[in-house]
């Protein structure tokens, strides 16, 4: 049985128009589509939680605690960046595609962080270097904190007092400037 030209050149031109229906629908949706694969991952891979932090290494960086991972997009409370943390919330919510989440490098933080406070004091105080150390631990722990190591060394003119502590990412306020407040509290008599 032999096929009429026109219904041959008919069937090449649907296959054709199909093909590039396909290609565009391919190509108009491939966010979606992508969205779609990398939010199955991360909701297969349970990796990235729902009130967990991450840090997307794109530029601008994108940081902040997920509040929500759906099909399609992540919803995340945005923390300001910095190089010491834990840092604070903005209250400003961003949704981020899922691809993002997986076509880019991501830092997901633990449960807990390391962080530090350092408070400068003046070199010429009476009070032993073991008491200053003493207090900031009394400053980080009163705090609720878990000390990892505190050190003290001289720059200049003043005595650098440095505490390292254990910090959960869940909190919301600037512990570093609790911690530094109480600690100078406890040697006000020395400085007045």
């Amino acid at each position: 049985m032999a096929i009429d030209g026109s219904i041959e050149t008919t069937i090449t031109i649907s296959l054709i128009a199909t093909l590039l229906g396909t290609m565009g629908f391919s190509l108009a949706f491939k966010d979606y589509i992508a969205s779609l694969m990398a939010g199955l991952i991360i909701r297969r891979g349970k990796l990235i939680k729902n009130g967990g932090r991450v840090k997307i290494l794109t530029s601008p960086i994108v940081k902040g605690d997920v509040r929500n991972i759906g099909w399609l997009r992540t919803t995340l409370m945005e923390v300001g960046d910095g190089e010491r943390l834990p840092s604070v919330q903005t209250g400003r919510l961003m949704k981020i595609p899922n691809f993002m989440l997986f076509n880019n490098p991501t830092l997901i933080y633990g449960e807990t962080l390391i962080d530090e406070v350092v408070a400068y004091v003046k070199s010429d105080l009476t009070r032993s270097n073991g008491k200053l150390i003493e207090n900031m631990a009394h400053a980080i722990e009163a705090e609720g904190h878990k000390i990892i190591g505190i050190g003290l060394y001289q720059k200049e003119n003043s005595l650098v007092v440095h505490g390292i502590f254990e910090s959960t990412t869940k909190e919301l306020a600037d512990v570093r400037s609790k911690i530094l407040a109480r600690y100078l509290e406890m040697i006000r008599p020395e400085l007045d």
